[in-house]
């Protein structure tokens, strides 16, 4: 590794900023050229300070550095817990930063080029649902994929637009993204639409034409949303699709799913001008906690220094982990690759890997069972297909066939029972009104013709079934009892299995 050959981060930051700003591989600039602040870490410096200081604890938290936390618990984190402060003399607010806080979030701003970056403590979820309230108000019209994450239904409800979706292109049971050809004819359906969110990449590596997308988005004076919980890593390496998520008006990065972070530590980005500053800080502490944890913060701070100094380096690393891997399954496996997705005006990132099992007559879902029970955790299984990610944490085991034990637990499976594909969805009133409108409960079987109040989604990966102010369809319901059957579990049943829905009743 470069840090242990000799040559010191400062030595090495002026040759990364002039590599990358000649050759375009990274998404980043560092304005100001102030590129030595990059080694520093705000957050941690500020929390040494103020525990190399601290006679007395008469504040909250109540465990008290450490030593009020339960024996279990101080047994195995009792050295973090002094770090687990609140916002005290020094310390920073993270709703109002002036100080440590501010300082490291500029830090963020400039490596991630943004005009601000915000830290989140409720992860990416938070920071979708701030970005919809701060653009977005009741009536207004928000043109997405149906594969978006059900924060971002709950986003609709806290913010009263409306959602009008665009078709998602799919190879073999996955969903990939959506096209910028796409994106025009729901903006000629819908001329009048406020916002574009998009997920890019998505769940399983996809991106998107960010540069032809961001064009439409252009031509239709429309904001531009994205969320690229799973792209934080993009633009660090040659070897990764081309990065463009500074062409958003705002998006939202997932630390703890791509970079070294603590769950569940995410960042806001803000390029566009267009954004009202305040409402957007207003919405972000409505859907976090007053409460932030010290040590999340230190975490995302110092992923943030980690990618600055070493940026290439892990992500390099992370892409020769995985290329390796996918060239120890791929002639015995079906595996999604780059070449299934160019065709189509997508790309790949490689960490994703996606066994497409459907095509092997193996269930997905099952075979991830069998590889847990092994010890080997995988991202989820589909009926059709399994995931796999790779991190800047991932390690190959030692003396252990990794590769080789896949094939042979994947070689084991059964078909297991058939899934048809996620209904088409029928809105027939806004998110937010069908959520706070008077609801009944009833059976999948009973609700047909009723429309949904809640949000009924399996996860991972977090894509809604159904939102609330669509349609119960014969269709949905018949997906339900099928999926219950093939062993998937839902988010937004009561305990006995049954819907939430408004009242009325649609075409009856």
């Amino acid at each position: 590794m470069l840090k242990n050959a000799g040559l010191s981060p400062a030595f090495l930051l002026p040759f990364w900023r002039d590599f990358l700003l000649k050759t375009g591989n990274c998404c980043f600039l560092w304005k100001n050229n102030n590129v030595m602040e990059q080694n520093q870490l705000p957050l941690w410096q500020a929390l040494q300070k103020h525990t190399a200081k601290k006679q007395a604890w008469l504040h909250v938290p109540g465990h008290g550095g450490g030593p009020g936390l339960p024996p279990e618990v101080r047994e195995r984190l009792g050295s973090v817990a002094r770090y687990d402060l609140t916002e005290l003399s020094g310390l920073d607010d993270l709703f109002a930063p002036r100080e440590a806080i501010f300082q490291a979030q500029q830090l963020a701003a400039e490596l991630w080029q943004a005009e601000e970056s915000f830290f989140l403590v409720n992860g990416s979820s938070a920071g979708v649902q701030a970005m919809l309230m701060a653009t977005c108000g009741r009536g207004d019209i928000v043109l997405v994929p149906r594969n978006a994450h059900g924060s971002f239904y709950h986003g609709l409800i806290l913010c009263g637009a409306t959602p009008r979706f665009l078709p998602v292109a799919e190879y073999k049971s996955v969903p990939l993204n959506i096209t910028a050809d796409a994106l025009q004819q729901g903006f000629a359906n819908y001329p009048e639409a406020k916002a574009v969110f998009l997920t890019s990449p998505n769940y399983y590596g996809v991106c998107a034409d960010m540069a032809g997308i961001y064009e439409v988005v252009r031509q239709h004076n429309a904001l531009l949303l994205l969320d690229e919980a799973h792209g934080a890593h993009l633009g660090f390496h040659s070897g990764f699709p081309q990065n463009r998520g500074h062409l958003a008006d705002l998006r939202v990065q997932s630390w703890h799913k791509t970079l070294g972070a603590l769950t569940p530590g995410a960042v806001l980005h803000r390029h566009g001008n267009g954004i009202d500053q305040e409402r957007l800080r207003s919405s972000l502490q409505m859907v976090q906690t007053s409460s932030p944890p010290y040590p999340l913060l230190l975490s995302l701070d110092a992923a943030r220094k980690q990618m600055a100094l070493y940026g290439q380096q892990v992500a390099g690393e992370m892409l020769a982990q995985a290329q390796k891997l996918r060239r120890q399954l791929a002639d015995s496996l079906p595996l999604l690759t780059p070449g299934d997705v160019e065709g189509l005006g997508f790309s790949l990132d490689l960490t994703r890997l996606t066994v497409l099992t459907g095509e092997m007559g193996c269930c997905g879902r099952q075979a991830a069972a069998l590889l847990a029970g092994m010890g080997i955790d995988v991202e989820f299984g589909q009926p059709g297909h399994l995931l796999a990610i790779m991190g800047p944490g991932f390690c190959p085991p030692e003396n252990v066939e990794l590769a080789e034990q896949i094939i042979a637990t994947l070689d084991k499976c059964t078909p297991g029972k058939k899934v048809p594909p996620l209904p088409e969805p029928q809105q027939a009133m806004a998110p937010g009104e069908a959520f706070f409108a008077p609801a009944c409960f009833l059976t999948a079987a009973e609700a047909v013709g009723y429309i949904s109040a809640g949000t009924v989604v399996s996860y991972p990966p977090g894509v809604p079934l159904l939102a609330p102010g669509e349609v119960v369809t014969p269709d949905v319901a018949s997906y339900i009892k099928d999926a219950c059957a093939a062993g998937i579990s839902f988010r937004g049943l009561d305990n006995a299995g049954r819907l939430r829905l408004v009242k009325q009743e649609v075409g009856r």
